[in-house]
């Protein structure tokens, strides 16, 4: 059986972490200082304030720890730190390759510009690098609640910044049932005239036409997808398409989608065909790090070793990256020995 420091050792890929729902407390509480904002001293209101409440009962619960982060989040020296900090938490979890998501239009309160928070983000990640082997990208997050107009002068706005690390677009936010088709428009003109890569959240709490929907605009990765759970016929109609979910079991429990780890649906989606890798979503909202998903899976559904292997190979196969250096990530895993 898998152990938790075989998990660990093992090459791992994550394509879904946001940068806002991971920082750990402790860099929380260095950005404040390093800006001169007030934070509590005490390491554990900051935790409980930062981490998804134990009586969660929805996504919309969820979401309240990134409400006290954010403020934090609002200069380049805030962003570069964060960043900086996650890409650590990555290599000390043996991921060698890692995609953040941030959504800039949240960090523009103090006067920052979009490319500005971009590359304060790229900065600390490209810091990381230097000392760590572990390679980082950047996904910029669209919010869903945000103007059509707005939403789509963030993305091109982002997008016509000067940083190769900018590898996707996402959308992200509450979801409700059918949300995507509101955003179809703007979706669909940035990929269009920058040949962006697309990866959005859906099925995280809506309805599973928001899977379908975001497929038809083009996305190559959906997030969380857990909507699927029960849908044979729907599981089949994703199953033949060319479609990554990126999965987050941990999160899934803790909006409630799922009673517990042992009801992710781990074999009946490899059972299926269906492409999916596993994530943490948010390391800090969600108490959690990718070793930990797997080690919890590997306890309450039995994952095995060519499991692990395959569900990271996935991620290298559906990351935003090139073809050489997805070669690498792969050949790394296939000569892991656990």
């Amino acid at each position: 059986m898998l152990t938790f420091e075989n998990i660990r050792s093992f090459p791992k890929v994550e394509l879904h972490c946001h940068l806002d729902g991971s920082i750990r407390p402790e860099t929380l509480q260095k950005i404040a200082k390093a800006q001169n904002m007030s934070i509590a001293d005490d390491l554990e209101i900051v935790k409980q304030n930062m981490q998804a409440p134990k009586d969660c009962q929805h996504l919309e619960d969820y979401l309240a720890g990134f409400i006290y982060v954010l403020p934090y989040l609002q200069t380049s020296i805030g962003l570069e730190m964060a960043a900086f900090d996650v890409m650590e938490q990555a290599f000390l979890d043996g991921i060698v390759y890692i995609e953040i998501r941030f959504a800039p239009s949240l960090s523009l309160e103090k006067g920052l510009s979009v490319p500005e928070t971009i590359q304060a983000v790229a900065k600390g990640i490209a810091q990381a690098e230097e000392k760590y082997p572990v390679k980082g990208n950047i996904l910029i997050s669209g919010m869903r609640d945000q103007e059509q107009e707005y939403l789509k002068d963030i993305f091109f706005e982002s997008l016509n910044t000067v940083e190769t690390k900018v590898v996707g677009i996402d959308l992200a936010g509450a979801e409700k049932d059918n949300s995507v088709s509101n955003v179809a428009e703007v979706i669909q003109v940035t990929t269009d005239q920058t040949d962006i890569s697309l990866t959005l959240h859906a099925g995280e709490c809506g309805c599973v036409q928001n899977i379908k929907d975001s497929v038809t605009l083009g996305a190559t990765r959906i997030g969380h997808g857990i909507a699927l759970l029960g849908d044979e016929e729907s599981q089949e109609w994703l199953s033949e398409k060319d479609v990554c979910i990126e999965g987050c079991p941990t999160s899934n429990v803790d909006t409630r989608m799922i009673k517990n780890i042992s009801e992710y649906p781990l074999h009946a989606w490899l059972e299926k065909g269906l492409t999916f890798c596993i994530n943490t979503d948010n390391r800090t909202v969600s108490n959690t790090t990718l070793t930990n998903e797997y080690y919890q899976l590997v306890n309450h559904c039995g994952l095995t070793v060519k499991q692990l292997r395959q569900l990271n190979q996935n991620g290298a196969n559906y990351a935003f990256i090139d073809e050489e250096y997805r070669a690498d990530l792969v050949e790394q895993m296939e000569r892991f020995e656990c």
